[in-house]
Order: C-alpha cells, then sequence, then structure tokens
C-alpha cells in the first residue's frame, strides 16, 4: 500500500468515525448561550443533547442492515448529506422545538459514520491489519471531544452558536467529497492497496457474524434475547455503559457549571483538552499492560482509576465549588480510568458470547452506550442545576454503579461457574 493512499484510507476512517463526537461536543461551550436565545432552561437545552444521543445508539442498530443490502457508499453519502442538511436547519432554527428535531435529524445523518467505519475495515483487511488501523486512528479520534469544544469555544466567541453549526455543515460535505472519490465499495474489486479478505478466516467470522444479525426479525430478536441471559456479557457491558454516561454527563453540565464560576465560552473550551489527553494516555497504558496481564486484571487498573477519580470528584466539588481546577483535575482520572474501561471492557464483553452472536452483541453494546447515556443526560440538568457539588453526586451515583456491575456481575460470574480469562 503506497504512504499517500493508505494517508487517505486512514484520513477518511479518522474522519467517520469522529463525525459523531464532534457533532455532539462542539457546541458543548455554547449551551449557556443556546439556552438564553431560545428563552429556555438548562435541562431544556440538554434535552437536544440527549435526543441526539438517543438517536445515535437507536440508529447503531440500522445502518449495518441497510449498508449490507444497498452498499456501503452508498448509505454513507446519504447519511453525511442529511447531516450536512441537518446541521444547517440546527445553525437557522428559531424554536427549541425545531432545533430539538433538527438535532435528531443530524443525529440520524452522524450515526452513518461510525457503524460503518468499523464494517469498511472488516471488509478490506485482515484481523492483523485491522489491529494495525485501530491503534492507529483511535487515539486520534479520542481527541476530538477536546478538540469540538476548543474550536467550538471560538467560534461561538467571534460569532455565535450557529457557527458551530454551520462548521458541521462543511464537515459533512468534506466526507461525502472523500466518500465519493476515494471509497470503493465492498461490491466492486479492491484496489491493490487494500487487503481482500473474502477467503480469510477473519472474512468468513464477518460474514457468519453479518448472517447472525441480518438473517430475519426472529432471528435477531432470538439472538437479543439469548445475549441478555449472558451476565458476564452485561456486566461487562455495563461498565463500559457506566463510563460513557459518566463522560457525556459531565460534558453536558460542565458548561453550565463553569458558566456560574464565571467562565465565557472561549474560556470554557480549553477544559475540557485535559480529558481527551487523559483518556489518550489510559488507552495507551491499557494497550501496553494487555499485553502482560489478564483482561480482569487491566479493567481492575481502570476501574481504580475510575472510582478513584470520582472520588475525589466528590470531595473536592465539596470544598472548592468555584474552583474550576477542583473539578477538572479528579475528573482527568476518571477518564484515565475510561481509557482503560472502553477498549478492554468492550472487547471482554465481545468475547464473553458466541461467534455467531457477535454482530448482535455488538450492535447491541453500542446501542446499550449511547441510549443509557442520553438517558442519564436527560435527568442531570434538571437534578444538579449547574452546581458543582450536586454534578459531582450524581455522577459518582453512576460510577457506583459501574463499580458494582464489576464486582457482583462480573466476578459474581466467574465465581460461580468457573470462568477464568
Amino acid at each position: 500500500m503506497s504512504v499517500e493512499r493508505r494517508g487517505i484510507f486512514l484520513f477518511l476512517i479518522i474522519l467517520m468515525s469522529a463525525l459523531g463526537l464532534v457533532a455532539s461536543d462542539i457546541c458543548l461551550p455554547a449551551l449557556p448561550e443556546m439556552a438564553i436565545y431560545f428563552d429556555c432552561t438548562q435541562t431544556e437545552i440538554q434535552m437536544s443533547f440527549s435526543v441526539f444521543l438517543l438517536t445515535l445508539g437507536i440508529c447503531q442498530l440500522i445502518y449495518g442492515t441497510l449498508a449490507d443490502k444497498f452498499g456501503r457508499k452508498k448509505i454513507l453519502v446519504i447519511g453525511f448529506s442529511l447531516f450536512s442538511v441537518a446541521s444547517l436547519l440546527c445553525a437557522f432554527s428559531t424554536t427549541l422545538s425545531e432545533f430539538i428535531f433538527c438535532r435528531a435529524l443530524q443525529a440520524v445523518g452522524a450515526s452513518v459514520g461510525s457503524v460503518l467505519s468499523r464494517a469498511i475495515v472488516a471488509d478490506r483487511f485482515n484481523r492483523l491489519e485491522a489491529v494495525k488501523v485501530y491503534t492507529t486512528t483511535y487515539p486520534i479520534v479520542g481527541l476530538s471531544p477536546a478538540i469540538a469544544p476548543f474550536v467550538g469555544g471560538y467560534l461561538t466567541y467571534f460569532f455565535d452558536w450557529r457557527a458551530t453549526f454551520c462548521f458541521m455543515a462543511l464537515f459533512g460535505i468534506l466526507a461525502v467529497m472523500l466518500v465519493m472519490i476515494f471509497l470503493v465499495d465492498k461490491s466492486k474489486p479492491l484496489p491493490d492497496i487494500l487487503l481482500d479478505v473474502k477467503e480469510t478466516a477473519a472474512g468468513a467470522n464477518f460474514s457468519r457474524e453479518l448472517d447472525s444479525f441480518n438473517s430475519s426479525p426472529k432471528t435477531f430478536l432470538e439472538n437479543c434475547t439469548e445475549i441478555f441471559r449472558n451476565m458476564e456479557f452485561l456486566g461487562y457491558a455495563f461498565i463500559v455503559c457506566a463510563g460513557y454516561a459518566v463522560f457525556r454527563c459531565y460534558t453536558t453540565e460542565s458548561p453550565f457549571v463553569f458558566n456560574k464560576q464565571g467562565f465565557v465560552a472561549e474560556e470554557i473550551g480549553y477544559f475540557y483538552i485535559t480529558l481527551s489527553m487523559a483518556y489518550v494516555c489510559g488507552n495507551l497504558a491499557a494497550k501496553k499492560l494487555v499485553t502482560k496481564l489478564s483482561i480482569d486484571k487491566v479493567l481492575s487498573i481502570g476501574m481504580f482509576f475510575f472510582v478513584f477519580g470520582g472520588l475525589c470528584l466528590l470531595t473536592m466539588a465539596l470544598l472548592y465549588p468555584e474552583n474550576p481546577l477542583a473539578i477538572i483535575i479528579p475528573m482527568s482520572f476518571v477518564v484515565i480510568g475510561n481509557g482503560f474501561l472502553f477498549p478492554v471492557g468492550s472487547a471482554a464483553a465481545m468475547s464473553s458470547v458466541p461467534m455467531n452472536f457477535s454482530g448482535t452483541a455488538s450492535g447491541l453494546l453500542g446501542a446499550l452506550q449511547l441510549i443509557l447515556a442520553a438517558l442519564c443526560v436527560n435527568w442531570i440538568g434538571e437534578m444538579c442545576g449547574g452546581q458543582a457539588f450536586p454534578m459531582a453526586l450524581y455522577l459518582i451515583s453512576i460510577i457506583m454503579f459501574g463499580l458494582f456491575s464489576y464486582l457482583v456481575v462480573v466476578l459474581g460470574s466467574k465465581i460461580r461457574y468457573g470462568l477464568t480469562r
């Protein structure tokens, strides 16, 4: 594979994977200003965020099937085009109800990237090459939650909140152009720079996974029922869900906390840079340790950071509620824990189900993350009201749920059935 063409392909995968994250986070510093514009409460403007996540989660279960039937390229072009149009509609919304509806449409378009980026890599590369692609792209994608609020803060400062959505419309147009020019659909002959895995074991496994997911609605429901009976899968899945819910609740509520502390949008944008750096550090540490330790030992290290950070956040928010560092530093420890929990917990959850259920389990895992996060985000504004300590108390309750899942469900199932990893 030539360096130039490989670089274009990797850039496309990064852009597709990061689109939903950037779209969800770029307007975070502008949330207080948006609440003023729409003449609504903090809880009401946060509802747009929970609707975005909920729609993103539901669509995780849809796009894979559509892409298998109609082709990756067509679905990507339609999805990204919808994303661009919806972003512009968000920018020119005049009422809160219009804005929330357009955010849902934006999420429908954005979700195509995260779902099909994984499918495209699986179409073209064997397992070893796919790992190389992911280890190259994931740390860069992990920086998007820091870059997006930073960019959004300055767009809001120099223009207003609408500029963030106009920027995302351009982002979507760029994605459409790159897909149309550079992406070769799996149904067409692949160029020599890509690896055809149709005859490999990895390709056969991928095909079986698609068959188990798409054979019929009845089979899909039966597979879901079987997976939900797997307590080990649920335990690992809920650990991942807890980590994601904590992060999303923090990013949704913290702009209002920082705003009440006296900070403006462009300043708030800086406060999320340390979180993405912390996540990348945790992710790289987990990648190194998983080659030396068992999955559960690495997971326990991540859980330690996760719980320790939460307890520090609760203590510091009580003692120093007006100091942003009392929130940012403890949350960095929480996010280091997430850097362990997300990849390791996801891998453990997927390996706990039979191979013929892998496709269904993957879709359920992604949907559970986003839907549960959306529900938690929907409640946090009303319960916390932009105050540091109530936010910390709310987050620690979710963290304790993750710890409960680890201690009771995961470890309990191993003791009960004598499972080892």
